[in-house]
């Protein structure tokens, strides 16, 4: 028989609170990042220097925070 220490049920939800917080945080610096990149878009020189090019920056910065 299984059992499950007192200890490990306490993890549990850290744990998962924990990997929800990252997620959070993945899909706000994806919302920023895709923000500055629709900033970026009238700058082909700088689009240069990130080695995109303007479709392809365009198509990044039009996803959605979670894909």
């Amino acid at each position: 028989m299984d059992t499950i220490s007192l200890g490990m049920r306490r993890k549990a939800p850290l744990l998962a609170r924990l990997t929800l917080m990252a997620q959070l945080g993945l899909w706000l610096e994806r919302a920023r990042s895709r923000r500055q990149l629709r900033l970026l878009l009238a700058d082909p020189h700088a689009l240069a220097d990130l080695g995109l090019s303007r479709g392809e920056a365009d198509l990044e910065s039009i996803k959605p925070f979670w894909r």
